[in-house]
Parts: structure tokens; C-alpha cells; sequence
């Protein structure tokens, strides 16, 4: 009978050695973060299109912008949540479906105001990709290679641009601004009929829900055909006494975590100000103030996925290698660097393609390794809420780098000022973490530079039994 024998889930998945049903699920979780990141930017690069197809200034979509952070800060917020009570696939899928449809519904629009309303409403559930995504990879992954799993599913969101360049090469002169909004919609239907086929549930979600759950067996047995499991066992998953009986919100704020919260937050806040700041105005910034033509930013734009593709691929190597609180800092100081570099060159030379890759490559390794960091600074039962939190947090950074981008734009400010003002947000986000390296783990004698930089897979939480 069910409960006969006790099965420790954590330990099990810890331990595995990676197989093709983890590979598996990246490879899904990847696309799926490739299709959100895709659809999150595309009115970024086709702005200027879609600027003229509605007969207004590109600064006129500033309150587009900011208005779609609102919403997914909105979204992150409720998300979380939902993905703890109801399972991570089930809010990913539930995601997925419904800002399809309306990104299907964005090309009937003929007024910004319709623009905006079907924009901010697809935001809500775009927020829900993101920290289930990484939800899913980390508690999926072995213990050795969770911060490099999360790291390679962000490489999705990163890639997204690839999407944007081959739209903005092959799509916007035959089929104008509304193709890209076909594209963003028919992408997700398809990918959710894969989901929905063969992307399994967290089995950490299903151990904590109801531990005689017949559905976990079969996932263990993917990960490891040679499993002895004959329907006896109670699956067992550790959570921190002090965690038991919390509501998953007021668990981030126990003891030192609302300080490691607080700093996570701003630094979120920080790096998703200076990526949206980009996204949202850099195809603007480069077509109407530099001249560059629609189909050379292409090119410029399809170097800086593929670094920032790299860049979010290798960010969860070194934090694995040196410890996140030593690695991240760096990929926000090499971002700064970069924007400043940026700012002062000549836009027209060729190296400026190589100045974008370098700012995609730190970009992208920043905000892949700050989600990896959040996905590993929380236990299981709070990690939805705590890794859908802390991206709310970017958000509501987030909300600001679209408003500064168009206050600058509408004032008519050149090229240096605009990527050197970027600049700074990146270099307030590297402080956050080195300050986050000197607060101690709750109940633990060790510094978080010790109890997280020696692995990244690790919990800050100090009571979590090893595997």
C-alpha cells in the first residue's frame, strides 16, 4: 500500500546524472522562452514600421511600453503564486494559450489606444513563462548543473531576437507590421500542443502536493529506467522546518532573507530597466537618430542575440565555476563598460557591430545569471513566488527604462548621452550583489559568498538536509 516506504525525491533528482529525458525538457523550456522573449520585444522591432502603419511619432508608444511593464509586474505577482498552488506546467501552458490569442488579436488594431489595451492584457501572461520556466529547470535538473539548466533555458528569452532580426530582414516589407504579431501568435499555439505532450510536471510540485502521487513514479523512472519503484512509496521532499506552515510571500521576508530579498530585488530591478531600456528603443534609436536602415539593423540586432545567446549559456558555467556573488557582479560592471564604450564610437564604423555583440554577450549573461541566482536563493515550496517576486521586482524597473528611453527620444538627445545613461543602472545592480555577499544566511554562521558561491545549486536555506 501507498506509504510503506518513504522516497527521498530531492535526493534522487540531485544525485541523477544528465540523460536525454533532462535534455529533454530544456530543449522545450528553451523554445518556450524563446517564443516569450520574441513576443515581449516585438514592438520594439517594428516600431518604426508600426509607427507609420498608425500614423504617429515612435515616442508616441512610450506609455505602450511602460504600460506593458505594468502589466507584467501585475502578472508576476499573481504567477507565482498560482504556480505553487497549481503546478508549474499547468500556469506555464495556461500562460502560453492566452496571449496567443491575443497576440493574434494585436493585428486587427488601427488606433494606439487599441494597440495598448490588447498589449498590457498579453503582458499578464506573458509574466508567466519566465518564472515557471525557470522554476521548471531548476527543480528538474541534477544539483551539479541546476545553475547552468537555468541558464541555458534563459538563453531562450535571449535568442527571441533571432526571431526579431528575420522579421525585421524578411517579414516587414511584404507583410508590414502585422506579420510579426502572426508570428507572435501562431509560435505559441504550436509550441503548446508540445508542451501539453511531452513537458512533465515538477515532480518536487506533485511530492509536495500529495506524496502518494502515481504521476511521480513515471517521471523517475524517465529520469532513471533503473529505479526500483513498486507503488509503495510515500515521496518525500525537504523543506526547512522554519519554512513549514509560511505562506510562500511572507517566507521571502523571514530573518535575513528580506535583506538578501530587498538586494535581489533592486538588482533585478536595475538589470531589466537597462535590458528593456534596449529593447523597447534601440532599433528606434539606431533607425530615425543614426539613419541606419531596417534591414542592416538586422544584422546588428542578430549579433547581439547570438552573444547574448553565449553570454546567458556560459553566465550559469561561471557562477558554477566562481560563485554567482563573484561572477554576477562582473557581467553588470563588463555591461556598463560596454554601454560606455558604445556611447562614445562612431555608429556608422564596423566595429559597432562588435560593441552591440559585447553589450548583448554582458546583457544577457546578467540577467540569465541574476534568474539562475534567484531560482537557487529560495527552497522549493517558495521558489515560484520567490523567483516570480523578484521578477516582478525587474519589472517594475522595468516600467522606467521604456519612460527614460522616451523622454530622452522626445527631447531629442543623441547617441552618447543615451547609452551612457544606460550605463548606470548596470553599475548599481553589480553594487546590490557585492553588497549581498556580506549578509549572512538565515540561522547559518556562514557568509552567503560561502554558502552559495561555493555552488550555485545550492539553497540559501542552511537547514535544507544534503542529498
Amino acid at each position: 500500500m501507498p506509504g510503506d516506504r518513504v522516497f527521498d525525491v530531492d535526493q534522487f533528482l540531485d544525485t541523477r546524472k544528465l540523460n536525454a529525458t533532462h535534455v529533454k525538457i530544456i530543449a522545450l523550456l528553451v523554445l518556450t522562452m524563446l517564443i516569450d522573449g520574441y513576443d515581449i520585444f516585438v514592438t520594439g522591432y517594428v516600431l518604426p514600421v508600426l509607427a507609420k502603419g498608425l500614423h504617429v511619432k515612435p515616442h508616441a508608444f512610450t506609455s505602450v511600453f511602460v504600460l506593458q511593464q505594468f502589466g507584467l509586474l501585475v502578472g508576476t505577482i499573481f504567477m507565482g503564486p498560482l504556480a505553487d498552488r497549481f503546478g508549474r506546467k499547468t500556469t506555464l501552458l495556461f500562460s502560453i494559450a492566452c496571449f496567443s490569442v491575443c497576440s493574434l488579436l494585436t493585428t486587427q488594431v488601427h488606433t494606439v489606444t487599441q494597440f495598448t489595451v490588447i498589449r498590457v492584457i498579453s503582458s499578464v501572461f506573458f509574466s508567466g513563462v519566465i518564472p515557471n520556466a525557470i522554476a521548471l529547470a531548476s527543480e528538474m535538473a541534477p544539483k551539479k548543473m541546476r545553475a547552468a539548466a537555468v541558464s541555458i533555458t534563459f538563453c531562450g528569452y535571449t535568442g527571441g531576437s533571432f526571431i526579431g532580426s528575420f522579421v525585421q530582414a524578411f517579414i516587414l516589407d511584404p507583410f508590414g507590421w502585422q506579420g510579426a504579431f502572426w508570428i507572435g501568435g501562431l509560435l505559441p499555439i504550436a509550441i503548446f500542443a508540445v508542451l501539453l505532450w511531452q513537458l512533465p510536471e515538477s515532480v518536487r510540485f506533485r511530492a509536495r502536493r500529495n506524496p502518494n502521487d502515481p504521476r511521480i513514479a513515471k517521471v523517475l523512472r524517465q529520469l532513471d529506467p533503473t529505479v526500483r519503484l513498486d507503488g509503495s512509496e510515500t515521496f518525500l521532499v525537504h523543506e526547512p522546518a522554519r519554512m513549514q506552515g509560511r505562506a510562500p510571500a511572507a517566507a521571502l521576508f523571514q530573518g535575513r532573507f528580506l535583506i538578501l530579498t530587498a538586494l535581489l530585488w533592486v538588482a533585478y530591478a536595475m538589470g531589466f530597466l537597462v535590458s528593456h531600456l534596449l529593447g523597447s528603443w534601440n532599433t528606434t534609436v539606431l533607425n530615425t537618430v543614426a539613419g541606419i536602415p531596417m534591414k542592416n539593423l538586422s544584422v546588428v540586432i542578430a549579433g547581439s542575440a547570438l552573444a547574448g545567446v553565449v553570454g546567458t549559456a556560459v553566465s550559469g558555467l561561471f557562477m558554477d565555476r566562481f560563485g554567482p556573488i563573484r561572477a554576477l557582479p562582473a557581467f553588470f560592471v563588463g555591461n556598463a563598460i560596454a554601454l560606455a564604450v558604445l556611447s562614445l564610437s562612431d555608429v556608422h564604423s564596423p566595429v559597432m557591430t562588435f560593441l552591440f555583440m559585447a553589450v548583448g554577450f554582458f546583457n544577457a549573461a546578467s540577467l540569465g545569471g541574476i534568474n539562475a541566482l534567484a531560482a537557487i536563493t529560495y527552497p522549493s515550496s517558495i521558489r515560484g513566488t520567490g523567483v516570480a517576486w523578484a521578477a516582478g521586482a525587474g519589472r517594475a524597473g522595468a516600467m522606467f527604462g521604456p519612460m527614460f528611453g522616451g523622454f530622452m527620444l522626445g527631447h531629442h538627445f543623441g547617441i552618447t548621452p543615451i547609452y551612457l545613461t544606460t550605463a548606470v543602472p548596470a553599475l548599481i545592480a553589480a553594487g546590490c550583489l557585492i553588497a549581498m555577499s556580506r549578509v549572512r544566511a538565515p540561522t547559518s554562521d556562514l557568509p552567503v559568498e560561502e554558502v552559495v558561491g561555493q555552488t550555485t545549486s545550492a539553497s540559501l536555506m542552511p537547514d535544507r538536509p544534503a542529498a
